[in-house]
């Protein structure tokens, strides 16, 4: 008989084996899978090493938001600055600007009259109608307009008498220049001081031995400038804050000025005219064709 132990034992399938070992290869390769794909992709950056690696190698989009930052950033850079230097009479007085703005009117004015003269007499000399006395005329106009520009010939006409006083003697020749350029912007035809000497367009100011000096001509002090134009204006330009009456008064000079507006100024001092060293007359150019 046989043995029972040997009839107990019963031999594997091998379909069973095959299927166990792959059912067992699968588990381990589930397994085994997110371990190789963590160790396969590259850590993220991140804190301090990130930012480097982005700094870097910067991508298309970061270049493209930098360049569009950069050029917001430099629009708002160039307005501020042009706000800044719209800032000139912002911070300045009601008076200050009607100031500004009479002084305007009047220069406005004066060359609305000047430009209808020049007009009415080019149509005078062109019309043909007695055109040498037209000329002849002009001319003359002309030469008494120059002769008062030049301080050639008296004159005569309303204006201002600004009177300074200097009691520690402070008031240098650049103080004075700056009275003169002063009267000049606001429409000054003709300056004279301390009614001897009639400044013009070549007048220099400087000091001596004595003290100031135009011209190379003493100025004592008190120093009276008489000059012709229109009063309000003159005066206006002079007490404009921060203009020649707030220089003199002010604690460095310690002055005192005194303008007085009058309805008829003589202006009798002439300016010595001597011969150009350098300057000749130049030849006309050539009208083009």
């Amino acid at each position: 008989m046989p043995d029972p132990k040997e009839r107990t034992r019963r031999p594997r399938r091998p379909d069973q084996s095959v299927s166990r070992r792959l059912g067992s290869l699968r588990r381990s390769q589930q397994r085994q899978a997110p371990t190789a794909v963590a160790e396969s992709s590259p850590p993220a950056p991140s804190g301090k090493r990130g930012l480097t690696a982005v700094l870097r190698a910067p991508g298309r989009g970061q270049i493209i938001a930098a360049v569009i930052l950069f050029v917001v950033g430099l629009g708002g850079v160039m307005q501020i600055r042009s706000n800044a230097a719209d800032d000139t009479y912002r911070t300045a007085r009601r008076e200050d600007l009607i100031q500004l703005l009479d002084g305007l009117s009047t220069e406005s004015r004066r060359l609305e009259n000047e430009i209808a003269e020049l007009e009415r007499t080019r149509t005078e000399l062109v019309s043909g109608a007695d055109t040498q006395r037209v000329a002849r005329e002009e001319a003359e106009r002309r030469i008494d307009a120059l002769s008062i520009l030049a301080g050639t010939a008296p004159a005569a006409g309303p204006g201002i008498r600004m009177r300074i006083t200097d009691p520690r003697a402070q008031v240098e020749p650049a103080v004075l220049l700056d009275a003169v350029e002063e009267m000049r912007d606001a429409g000054a035809e003709v300056i004279e001081v301390n009614d001897t000497i009639r400044v013009v367009g070549s007048s220099w100011f400087g000091t001596d031995a004595q003290g100031l000096v135009i011209d190379n001509q003493p100025v004592r002090r008190p120093i009276t400038l008489e000059v012709i134009g229109d009063p309000h204006s003159l005066e206006e330009a002079a007490r404009f804050r921060g203009g020649i009456v707030s220089e003199i008064t002010g604690p460095r000079i310690g002055g005192e000025v005194q303008i007085d507006q009058l309805d008829r100024l003589v202006v009798e001092s002439l300016h010595p005219v001597g011969a150009n060293q350098y300057a000749r007359p130049a030849s006309p150019a050539q009208t083009p064709r």
